[in-house]
């Protein structure tokens, strides 16, 4: 836990780092922006890093949500903490050139805070980031 003064009003504001949290990165920068705005939205994840990332989260936790690529994440990266409301996981045929299945979860996540990235956990490609993320204890997206 770490404490800092914001110098304009003289407040206090505390800083708590959650361990372990789930990253879901590339989110789309038109998406990202729209979380800021509304208190509930639904989102279809098909991104392989993404999915596997979601697969063992439970409803009520926390994951976080970055416009920035997997592979260029860095420590004090930005992006917003949300909790998991909803998760639905689904196969969806997909037709190119032939039949070819996807797996994809829907979701509905409700932001709580913006945060940042203190430490990444990698591993192969494919099996999706898990963050440990520095936020404020008291702030609001709206």
């Amino acid at each position: 836990m770490k404490v800092a003064y914001v110098s304009q009003h003289l407040s206090r504001v505390t800083f708590v780092t959650s361990k372990h949290m789930p990253a879901l990165t590339s989110i789309s920068r038109k998406v990202f922006d729209l979380l800021h705005e509304r208190p509930l939205l639904s989102l279809e994840i098909k991104s392989a890093d993404n999915v596997i990332a979601l697969l063992t989260v439970e409803k009520g936790n926390h994951i976080f949500l970055t416009p920035i690529l997997r592979e260029d994440l860095f420590p004090r990266a930005e992006g917003l903490v949300c909790e998991l409301v909803d998760k639905t996981v689904t196969m969806q045929k997909v037709k190119k050139w032939d039949e070819v299945e996807i797996v994809a979860v829907r979701i509905q996540v409700k932001p709580v805070c913006k945060g940042r990235i203190k430490i990444i956990e990698k591993t192969a490609l494919g099996e999706g980031a898990k963050v440990d993320v520095e936020r404020a204890l008291k702030c609001d997206i709206s």
